[in-house]
């Protein structure tokens, strides 16, 4: 049966529903049985009804929170009914009346707050802040059913002219009745509001549905609370009119598409085009099929179970499990899998070319190392070329000497120029090896240690300073330092006794300063080195100092 037949056969029932449980309520004999007949079967069609519906909800409401919202108001209704039923075959005192007639506002209250929340999960995407709200509404709606219960205390929400036992068949409408109603209405209309505006489906011509059974429920409560005769005599049931027109606000939202059903899989299913799918139950029998899906032994099935299978045409089976039995469908991938083979020639291809590309970027840094390391050691060549060449007139003069006292002065001198080499080189290396080309005190710390130790080998008393700290610097300034040490032990080494060598930093300006005990004039002899301040402190003492200029502070 086609879905539009379905559905237009299940609206008939429920018209003829509604027709056969109004009938009922107009029986008015004079007998009991009879009457108390009626209303208990207009009682059992409602109930019915709303147990049908909230199956229905249960199965074909297709987001999940929006459908424990919508079955928890189809459960409301029927607990509104079921006290009704109470409160008119089972309580005939005026106390269980009165407490059942203030249950009615329970499911009155709830109702309309289940339907905004829902609409709040269906457009909400932030959980959380969802929860929170919804936490506010139940909050708001548990304070209304609470003033309810405690009506006889504070008479806000009904009024009595009477005393207790206080009974409905004479009151009045108090400030938080007219809260209520305000409150139910602010829910329905939001719950609308909502949906409509957050609502993809063009057009929304069929909008209107849930907004007339709205206006309905709206012009009844007017009529209600004003008491109009007519009200009382067409729709005078609170508990029939208020579920049956809120059922219809729900059910019109379903019905233009504002709540989202799984009404007509079994058509979509039927009709898609190039989907080739069948749905079994656990024994492998088929109870939807489309497309050319082709006929599978169970073994196979079972295969499939467990992993994909494709045939030799390239057509792969899948299987997802389904509630009730399983749903299979096929695919052709004969494309992908030439796709496929080509991509795999294509691998290995690219595989051969790294390995190639990965020995030449080897050779490439193996010979740029090596470029690397010539051009350093030609920059080292070129820097020290002073030192080599005095290192090799040393050399010369200790092979003519004779004298074993000078062949050790000798020695020594050699020892402090190869010192100055082998530091010099180190400072370099490490020049080139850091981030941003800069050194450390430390590093020129070490070199001055070396290099003073060696003078002992001169007979020169030699002793340093540089300022603690591991504060990185230029490395043209530390080398300046360096070189700067080494120049006067060159100059001075065969006319000073001792020296005391400091670097400090002021100031963000590299300073130094050397004490020297000599009995020569130091003057005459630095005075190559302009930059060098020379002071004379006493008979045998000089003081020489500057100060390391940067490339930048000279330009």
């Amino acid at each position: 049966m086609k879905y539009s037949k379905k559905r237009t056969l299940s609206y008939g029932v429920i018209l003829i529903s509604v027709l056969l449980a109004y009938i009922c309520r107009l029986v008015k004999s004079e007998n009991v049985f009879m009457r108390n007949l009626a209303d208990q079967c207009r009682n059992c069609i409602y109930q019915g009804m709303y147990c049908a519906w909230v199956i229905y909800l249960e199965k074909h409401v297709v987001h999940k929170k929006m459908r424990r919202c919508l079955t928890g108001i189809g459960c409301l209704m029927v607990f509104w009914f079921f006290i009704r039923t109470v409160k008119f075959h089972i309580f005939y005192e005026p106390l269980g009346e009165h407490i059942c007639w203030y249950l009615y506002y329970v499911p009155m209250i709830l109702i309309p707050v289940l339907g905004l929340s829902a609409a709040l999960f269906f457009v909400e995407k932030d959980e959380e802040k969802t929860v929170r709200k919804i936490i506010m509404l139940l909050s708001v709606a548990a304070v209304l059913i609470v003033s309810v219960f405690t009506n006889d205390l504070h008479q806000l929400v009904f009024r009595f002219s009477k005393q207790p036992p206080f009974s409905d068949m004479d009151y009045s409408y108090g400030i938080l009745f007219m809260v209520i109603q305000a409150w139910m209405l602010l829910c329905l209309t939001g719950m609308e509001i909502i949906l409509i505006r957050k609502s993809r489906i063009p057009g929304k011509k069929q909008f209107w549905m849930p907004v007339i059974p709205g206006i309905l429920l709206l012009g009844w409560n007017i009529g209600n609370i004003f008491r109009l005769p007519f009200i009382k005599v067409i729709a005078g049931d609170m508990t029939a009119v208020c579920c049956l027109l809120m059922a219809a606000i729900y059910q019109g939202c379903i019905l233009c598409g504002l709540i989202q059903t799984n009404s007509r899989y079994f058509e979509l299913f039927q009709t898609s085009g190039g989907l080739d799918a069948e749905i079994t139950d656990y024994s492998f029998q088929r109870y939807y099929h489309s497309g050319n899906f082709p006929e599978l032994t169970p073994e196979l099935r079972a295969i499939i179970i467990d992993r994909s299978f494709v045939q030799e045409e390239g057509i792969r089976i899948n299987h997802i499990p389904i509630r009730g039995g399983h749903l299979f469908w096929s695919e052709d991938i004969s494309v992908l899998l030439d796709q496929y083979q080509d991509i795999r020639e294509q691998q290995e291809e690219l595989t051969t070319r790294n390995r190639l590309l990965q020995k030449t970027y080897q050779k490439e840094a193996e010979r740029r190392k090596a470029e690397e390391q010539n051009r350093l050691l030609n920059m080292i060549q070129n820097q020290t070329a002073g030192q080599l060449e005095l290192l090799s007139q040393l050399m010369d003069e200790l092979e003519r000497t004779e004298s074993r006292e000078q062949y050790d002065w000798i020695l020594g001198k050699i020892v402090v120029v190869g010192t100055y080499l082998k530091r010099r080189k180190n400072l370099v290396l490490t020049q080139y090896t850091s981030d941003r080309n800069l050194l450390t005190m430390e590093d020129l710390r070490q070199s001055l240690a070396e290099s003073c130790d060696s003078l002992k080998l001169c007979r020169i008393r030699a002793a340093y300073y540089v300022e603690k700290g591991n504060v990185q610097l230029n490395a043209e300034d530390i080398l300046k330092c360096y070189d700067t040490f080494e120049w006067l032990v060159e100059r001075l080494s065969d006319v000073m006794q001792s020296v005391f060598y400091r670097v400090s930093q002021i100031d963000d300006v590299l300073r130094i300063s050397v004490h020297i005990v000599s009995e020569t004039d130091l003057g005459v002899l630095m005075s190559e080195r302009p930059e060098l301040k020379v002071q004379q402190e006493d008979e045998n003492e000089w003081f020489v100092s500057c100060i390391v200029l940067r490339k930048e502070d000279i330009r």
